[in-house]
């Protein structure tokens, strides 16, 4: 079914409204009450609250959009968002009805009002505390919670909690890869192998976890086991993958004897470790904080395991990557570089990270 995403009309209003009072009752009458959500429906998405939504877009475009999603004729999202001078880019409302959830009509929306602020640099948005689904949403994108407050939207009458949450822009999406993303990631390798002389791309012997990516979990180890973890990738405005990052499981203990120091509970042969791959950020991605983001992410995962500690291997020629992961707290745990054998000559240093307390 073809989606079509464009600016709200008058036509569109009565639509939008029963859309959003729909929403929020599947949405928020477990948690709020539906009452609650009948009282703010009331008075958020009113008839008139949203024509004077709609008189604001069209007379200031510049700065105020109202945006529907259609299917068929009928309208199944919409979007809204504002910006003042030279401030953050503040998205209103992103709802989707719940019919139409989980088909990517909010990620078309949400580019689509995004896109009609160029200049922005930064975009801001307030969630209910509760509304996981949401949440999760948003942080795919790069949104982090900077603060809370106790008046969503500014009204003091409804006294609604809230979470404040910022991403930079351009918006990034971060998703499980795919065997379909093979194509990209070789390209993506191959512009950042490019910067360093003697680097070679080889996807016969090298790299063979690329060619089907969305096997990542499937691989095996010395011992035969998988090594399960996920293979991630950052794609644009444009679908095109521009980073991606990867983590899995290797054998109990197989890093104990190369940990230069930590604690007895991270040198132990029964502790989990979690290993990072395949760090790589598209040149013009670069300085944006991506590869900060998604080593954090790796860590995240590597908690929800129970790993103690996180290691990683990086190509001695990497010079601008040591320091990331030194930044990020990554210690060198190898006194000499290991030799891989593979087409580029490569040797490598090792990194290791205790994630015992963090």
């Amino acid at each position: 079914m073809s989606l079509s995403i464009r600016s709200a009309s008058p036509a569109d209003i009565p639509a939008l409204r029963d859309m959003l009072v729909e929403t929020w009752h599947a949405t928020y009458d477990a948690t709020l009450g539906v009452g609650k959500v009948d009282e703010i429906a009331a008075t958020w998405h009113s008839i008139d609250k949203l024509t004077a939504e709609l008189d604001e877009a069209e007379a200031h475009p510049a700065v105020n959009a109202l945006l529907v999603a259609t299917e068929a004729g009928r309208l199944v999202g919409s979007a809204s968002a504002h910006r003042q001078a030279d401030g953050p880019l503040e998205l209103a409302r992103l709802y989707i009805a719940p019919g139409r959830q989980g088909r990517g009509i909010g990620k078309a929306l949400l580019a689509a009002v995004v896109a009609r602020f160029p200049g922005a640099r930064t975009a801001r948005l307030e969630v209910e505390p509760r509304n996981a689904k949401a949440i999760a949403f948003y942080r795919q994108f790069g949104f982090d919670t900077v603060a809370t407050g106790s008046a969503c939207g500014g009204d003091t009458r409804a006294a609604l909690e809230h979470l404040v949450m910022e991403a930079q822009l351009p918006l990034f999406l971060l998703r499980p890869a795919c065997d379909s993303d093979a194509q990209d990631l070789f390209g993506l390798l191959s512009l950042c192998f490019a910067e360093y002389p003697g680097c070679y791309v080889d996807p016969h012997d090298d790299l063979p976890d690329l060619v089907k990516p969305g096997h990542w979990k499937e691989r095996r180890g010395k011992d035969g086991q998988r090594l399960g973890g996920e293979f991630w990738v950052l794609e644009d405005a444009c679908g095109r993958v521009c980073a991606c990052v990867a983590e899995d499981y290797p054998e109990t203990g197989e890093f104990s004897s190369e940990v230069a120091s930590g604690s007895r509970e991270e040198n132990s042969t029964n502790s989990k470790t979690a290993e990072l791959h395949r760090l790589y950020v598209r040149p013009d991605c670069r300085r944006r904080g991506i590869a900060a983001r998604l080593v954090a992410h790796v860590e995240a995962a590597a908690r929800e395991q129970s790993a103690s500690r996180i290691v990683l291997w990086s190509d001695t020629r990497f010079s601008d990557a040591h320091r990331l992961y030194e930044k990020c707290g990554y210690l060198r745990h190898t006194s000499e570089p290991r030799e891989v054998g593979d087409i580029s000559r490569t040797w490598e240093y090792g990194f290791v990270k205790s994630l015992i307390g963090k």
